[in-house]
């Protein structure tokens, strides 16, 4: 099998709107590993297809113990792609840490049903966008911060996919799930799992990436802040 052209890419999904979670999707499609912070009380994968094949964890970045984390996760991250970020996290801080990270910040974009091509079209642009200045870390080894605004994106995109459908086995025995094509075609794109549930991949990315035991895991989960 082909190796996927960005599997070395690791890529934080810190997003709460649909265009962050797709500009992290089309990450995915190109092989980069895509870890999703999730919210501490949310109890549903949310949407199937924008967070097929990621990886889930939940944080809530906005208490002191969270952003500590987010900080660490970010030492470790190519790219983080917010529409939120926290007040207590900013990019010159970040990279500090982090000379080669790429911050992709999205405002302003659509979240209800009526703007949800919009928001697709934006979360495109977005990672677009965020593939240049990896190009500049790739040469020079250093990232930046990159600001996508919906409002200036083109306020409708027609998405045409060409009839063919990606079959994805759901978790649990739930059945098949047919899942939309990448909306380009290239070499290298990798196959989608099915969406994680919530923190599925706590133990993993906290304890195997990180370094912390399960005791820190523990604390973490009963204080709600993971």
């Amino acid at each position: 099998m082909t190796e996927a052209l960005l599997s070395e890419l690791l890529v934080i999904d810190l997003s709460r709107g649909v265009a962050g979670a797709y500009c992290c999707l089309l990450f995915r499609h190109l092989g980069a590993e895509v870890v999703r912070a999730d919210s501490p009380n949310q109890s549903s994968a949310g949407e199937p297809y924008l967070n097929a094949g990621k990886k889930s964890i939940t944080l809530d970045a906005s208490r002191p113990e969270g952003a500590v984390l987010l900080r660490r996760l970010a030492e470790h991250a190519d790219v983080l792609v917010t529409d939120d970020l926290p007040s207590n996290l900013e990019y010159a801080a970040l990279s500090r840490q982090n000379p080669r990270l790429v911050l992709t910040r999205i405002t302003n974009s659509p979240s209800n049903d009526d703007g949800r091509f919009s928001a697709y079209f934006t979360g495109l642009n977005a990672f677009v966008a965020t593939m240049l200045p990896l190009v500049k870390m790739a040469i020079l080894g250093r990232g930046q911060q990159v600001e996508v605004d919906g409002a200036e994106c083109l306020a409708a995109a027609a998405f045409v996919a060409d009839g063919r459908r990606t079959e994805v086995q759901r978790a649990e025995g739930e059945g098949d799930e047919a899942l939309p094509p990448a909306p380009f075609k290239i070499i290298g794109l990798a196959p989608l799992t099915p969406a994680p549930l919530p923190g599925e991949h706590n133990d993993e990315v906290y304890c195997g990436l990180l370094g912390l035991s399960g005791e820190e895991l523990s604390h973490l989960t009963e204080a709600s802040i993971i």
